[in-house]
């Protein structure tokens, strides 16, 4: 009987080891949904994140908005980082939303054409669209947001990294009122032999009234000996920061506000996650 007993648990056992693993959901996150906006004969997938108590508050309560570029990266990194802090109400609550690269499209074409500011003939790919993407994020893309979600149209901010981060410096030149806050993780300030840098130094933009806050940071290994093209990206953002600071300090209102962060021991492809938590964090901090 004992050994009955015996063969029966044993053939149990190996029934179960056989038993094909249960597939679970895949994981998602949470409270978001994507849609695709048309901008002529282009379309960008759009991702929408509504933060936890949108639901739960009251109808009337609005919301600042984060805007990013290279949203298939950016927008799980920013999603993940800011989740604890805004539910732990350490960040103002938030709507993010990501912009994707051009549908049909290789995201290196779609980024390269659609971040710089400038036709670089020295590029295989096409370059220099960047004004054409800024009016569709500015004439399509936000006009849906703030009609569809309870947005505070005061608040909005842009993120963007490498290339993004480019653009974001390019928007702050050409339209700096469409954002409060403008967060440039590692731009590629190089691009075109730095023809917007030198375009910020231009009296047409040091006598313009800009109200925001810019938050510029870079990888402290980003400097000519440390990365691939030779580019000092670190010396770019320092004179950077230095062109915004004297443009605020010729001011009257003063009312342009920066700060440049060095990241410790992080390269071109490590700065972002540091990047996005410490610039939130200063744009959304909850304490007033």
């Amino acid at each position: 009987m004992h050994i009955v007993y015996l063969l029966a648990v044993a053939v149990m056992g190996l029934l179960t080891l056989s038993a094909p693993v249960r597939a679970e959901q895949a994981f998602t996150i949470p409270n978001t949904s994507s849609i695709i906006l048309e901008d002529s004969d282009r379309s960008y997938k759009i991702w929408i994140k509504l933060p936890n108590s949108y639901q739960e508050q009251d109808p009337i309560q609005y919301y600042p908005v984060v805007y990013m570029t290279d949203a298939m990266y950016s927008f799980q990194v920013v999603s993940g980082v800011t989740r604890l802090p805004m539910n732990m109400r350490e960040m103002d609550q938030a709507i993010l939303v990501g912009i994707d690269w051009q549908e049909g499209m290789s995201p290196a074409a779609s980024r390269i054409r659609d971040y710089t500011p400038s036709s670089d003939k020295s590029w295989k790919r096409k370059t220099g669209e960047a004004q054409r993407h800024l009016n569709f994020i500015a004439n399509k893309l936000m006009p849906h947001i703030n009609k569809h979600y309870r947005t505070n149209p005061s608040q909005n901010t842009l993120i963007g990294h490498s290339l993004g981060g480019l653009f974001g410096a390019y928007a702050l030149l050409k339209q700096p009122q469409l954002f409060n806050h403008y967060l440039l993780s590692s731009p590629s300030l190089w691009f075109d032999d730095k023809q917007l840098m030198k375009q910020f130094r231009s009296a047409d933009f040091m006598l313009k009234d800009v109200n925001a806050k810019v938050y510029i940071a870079i990888g402290e290994y980003e400097t000519a000996a440390l990365t691939e093209y030779g580019h000092d990206m670190v010396a770019d953002a320092k004179a950077f920061q230095a062109i915004l600071s004297q443009k605020n300090r010729l001011s009257a209102a003063q009312t342009l506000n920066v700060r440049l962060q060095v990241i410790e021991a992080a390269t071109h492809n490590m700065a972002f996650p540091a990047a996005a938590i410490q610039g939130l964090s200063w744009f959304l901090s909850a304490e007033k």
